[in-house]
């Protein structure tokens, strides 16, 4: 079964959120694509760890082609650069309308609450990152999953948050698998 995710980052990102993300999925070999909205080859992350993107974003990337999720990491100015990006916004409501997974962690959920896809929805964020009537019901649980959409809380819940899009992909032997190779929970 091979799966296929876009993580989409700009200046910023929370680099545990988007690095903890591409390295469990990657161990369960799904193919993971991290790529630069800006179109930078070398990223910051929030923290001043430089990244190198796997490519820019385009017009692929934008329409889904090719891929079975997209992630949006969290981390400050990244969740708000996302939002603002008209291209990110037609991008997830695309992967939400085609059924394909939708997952913001930390801040980033901000991105689904300006496309509109947590109305009526169960979700959750970083503390403050959207307003709590912009979903069905704001809970503070650590991963939270509505339909194809994922939303978690922040950098603590980062590997928690993987192994829930690995399950929502249909891999949830690995993920049992990589939790308890890695200690999760121990």
């Amino acid at each position: 079964m091979n799966r296929s995710v876009l993580v989409l980052c700009c200046e910023g990102f929370e680099e545990i959120e988007a690095l903890s993300v591409v390295d469990v999925l990657r161990r369960a070999n799904v193919s993971v694509t991290l790529c630069s909205v800006p179109g930078n080859d070398i990223m910051n992350g929030s923290h001043g760890i430089g990244v190198r993107a796997d490519k820019p974003f385009g017009e692929k990337e934008k329409a889904g082609i090719g891929y079975d999720a997209v992630v949006l990491p969290g981390g400050l100015p990244n969740a708000h650069l996302l939002r603002d990006n008209d291209g990110v916004i037609e991008c997830v409501k695309r992967f939400f309308s085609d059924g394909k997974l939708v997952c913001a962690i930390c801040a980033a959920p901000c991105v689904l609450e300006r496309a509109g896809l947590l109305s009526g929805r169960k979700a959750t964020s970083y503390p403050g990152s959207i307003k709590m009537e912009s979903c069905g019901s704001y809970v503070e649980d650590r991963v939270v999953r509505d339909a194809n959409i994922i939303t978690s809380r922040g950098p603590g819940t980062a590997l928690a948050f993987s192994y829930e899009i690995l399950r929502a992909l249909g891999l949830g032997n690995a993920a049992d698998k990589l939790e308890e190779g890695m200690l999760f929970g121990k």
